[in-house]
């Protein structure tokens, strides 16, 4: 016998032998599955079973005698494990069972059990994709069915409701038109919902100035192409239609004002700025714009008219956000309780007198945090080490900011990757909306997932409620989720539906962004063995949804985004351009690749046969009825 394949096939007896192992040892867990998952749970614990160890040396030995190296073998790993040793005992002279190997194909058997899993949680497949688009919707799809028709039509499958934003009301009446358009146009559309969670984020900013900034197109040189245009109108009443004119209230009545030729005002800056009226009426002042100008709330204007000039002021404008300035160096106290942020004081020779302060929504995670450990604010934007810590909160050191400084607005996520904080998987919130998911939606979204009891305590949570029948979908978004994967998983598994979103912008922050291409791809692994549906998230096509453009590094992103089951789409004013984008380049891929597993369709770039070589032309079309040698 040969001393390599008599290796070899003890490498495969021992991996199955660890694999009976895990079964005994997590017996308990997969027993207590839904019975439809038990397969599925059973071929999660042999894959984890099987990648225990670094696997890279056996594949090469098997790549290099011919064999598969059982990198695409997830869907039914045991099955393939045996139909490998059976072939390498065939090659040492034990005669193989050659029926046994081409009665039924093992990873086929486990792909059909995934896309069984996937119609379950996402509906029926569209007829010429198997991948679904999930897409965000905004508040104001609630009425507005025009909008939903051409998200449908452009292939959406799934619409998505973020519980973290809006109220049941608006949610119910979201749902509705979904079902209604869904209905007239005969297109399936499941409804998810997502749990806000327990997202820490940043507290109240101070209000901003009240602001508004008027400005004309110029061209690269910097000339003036189009002017802006202003619609004066009276504070208090409704301005009428403006098109693309910029509306400012004016705290003066427009009725009974003699014909207004022009309008000249020194702004913010000190800068004087003249306004040509274009036309006017009771209500209303329309004026061009030539230079920019910045005017706020109580500026004063001068009215100028054939014979006598008037004096007006500027209503109160819309308060701009307020925001916090921070450099790499600058100090910053995270506060444990709901204050308005404050910006850093420094004296006149620039020396710091007190940081910046800003709350964090959740004190937990103040008080599980040490000096030393680093913080991370607006998804990574700001990077920061905890210098020191007392009752007010902790205090910070900025390391990391985008070249020149950054601005770090109210509601932006806080993540706090070297702390293990006690979180509670479904906060009071989440607890009083799912009254609502589980009377409109599908499926439902646990967000911030970190334990096995976080799980739990929605399933126990969804039973309460008679929503046992919603799919349940763990978004995997903390460095906790991702090394608790395999547990949450089979404890998932419990629930007839499941799926997972691969919450790429929060996991990135948390593990660092040069380890998420890997992660992602662990994730899409360990779900495949589960037969669970993985949905790809965060940032797909952002460029095109708001600008109507999308960047060559999106469609690469988009193009690998079909290895998942759905793919997920965030808001944006081009939103159905970039879902007819993403249809089109998954449609293309479906046709070029399953998972890890590449397909051979014709190349793009073959000669045609007109433009061939006669030894092309006269070589045979291979068929499967031809004899494999």
């Amino acid at each position: 016998m040969n001393a390599l394949l008599s290796h070899l096939s003890q490498i495969m007896d021992n991996i199955l032998i660890r694999m009976t192992d895990f079964q005994t040892r997590l017996q308990e867990e997969r027993e207590a599955t839904h019975p439809d998952n038990r397969v599925s749970s059973a071929n999660l614990i042999d894959y984890l079973a099987f990648r225990a160890d670094d696997l890279t040396p056996l594949q090469e030995k098997l790549a290099s005698i011919g064999l598969s190296s059982l990198g695409r073998s997830e869907a039914a790993i045991r099955a393939q494990i045996h139909r490998v040793k059976t072939l390498i005992d065939g090659l040492n002279g034990i005669q193989p069972d050659i029926d046994d190997l081409l009665l039924d194909n093992p990873v086929q058997t486990g792909q059909r059990n995934l896309a069984i899993n996937t119609a379950k949680l996402f509906g029926a497949p569209p007829e010429d994709q198997a991948t679904r688009i999930m897409v965000t919707l905004p508040t104001h799809a609630a009425n507005n069915p025009e909008l939903v028709t051409t998200f449908m039509q452009a292939g959406m499958n799934v619409a998505r409701i973020n519980c973290a934003h809006d109220t049941p009301e608006i949610w119910r009446a979201i749902a509705s038109t979904v079902r209604e358009v869904s209905t007239s146009l005969h297109l399936p559309c499941q409804i998810f919902m997502d749990l806000a969670g327990p997202k820490l984020r940043t507290g109240p900013m101070p209000e901003g100035f009240r602001i508004a900034r008027i400005k004309p197109m110029r061209d690269v040189r910097g000339r003036v192409v189009n002017t802006a245009r202003v619609l004066f109108y009276l504070e208090g009443s409704r301005p009428p239609a403006s098109g693309d004119a910029i509306q400012i209230p004016l705290s003066t009545p427009l009725d009974g004002l003699p014909p207004i030729q022009r309008i000249t005002v020194t702004d913010t800056r000190d800068r004087h700025r003249e306004m040509t009226v274009l036309s006017q009426d009771s209500d209303f002042l329309l004026v061009s714009v030539p230079a920019t100008v910045y005017l706020e709330t109580g500026q004063t204007l001068t009215l100028h008219g054939h014979s006598r000039h008037l004096t007006v002021e500027v209503g109160r404008l819309p308060a701009r956000e307020g925001y916090l300035t921070l450099q790499t160096g600058s100090r910053l106290r995270l506060l444990r309780h709901q204050e308005t942020a404050r910006p850093e004081r420094l004296a006149p020779d620039g020396s710091r007198l007190s940081p910046a302060e800003v709350a964090c929504s959740l004190p937990e995670a103040i008080d599980a945090t040490e000096i030393g450990h680093t913080v991370k604010l607006d998804d990574g934007k700001f990077t920061a080490v905890v210098l020191d810590r007392d009752e007010s909160g902790l205090l910070l050191e900025i390391t990391d900011t985008p070249p020149g400084g950054g601005k770090l607005r109210a509601e932006k996520g806080i993540n706090f990757p070297d702390t293990e904080i006690p979180l509670v998987g479904l906060t009071q919130k989440d607890q009083q909306d799912l009254d609502t998911v589980c009377e409109i939606a599908d499926s439902v979204g646990l967000s911030f997932v970190n334990t096995v009891e976080d799980v739990l305590a929605l399933q126990a949570a969804l039973s309460e409620r008679n929503g046992g029948h919603l799919g349940l979908v763990l978004k995997i978004e903390t460095r906790r989720a991702y090394q608790n994967l395999p547990y949450l998983l089979l404890t998932a598994l419990r629930s007839e539906k499941v799926g997972v979103m691969i919450a790429r912008g929060d996991l990135g922050v948390e593990v660092g962004w040069r380890r998420m291409a890997s992660l992602q791809d662990e994730i899409l692994w360990v779900c495949a063995a589960a037969h669970i549906p993985t949905i790809w998230a965060t940032q797909v096509l952002e460029t095109m949804a708001k600008t109507g453009q999308p960047t060559r590094s999106e469609i690469t992103d988009a193009a690998v985004s079909q290895r998942a089951e759905c793919v997920m789409l965030n808001k944006g004013p081009f939103m159905a351009r970039a879902i007819r984008m993403l249809n089109r380049v998954l449609k293309t891929m479906e046709s070029r690749q399953y998972k890890k597993s590449p397909r051979l369709p014709a190349l793009y770039s073959a000669p045609e046969k007109s433009q061939s070589s006669e030894a092309v032309l006269a070589a045979k079309p291979v068929t499967l009825a031809d004899p494999v040698i």
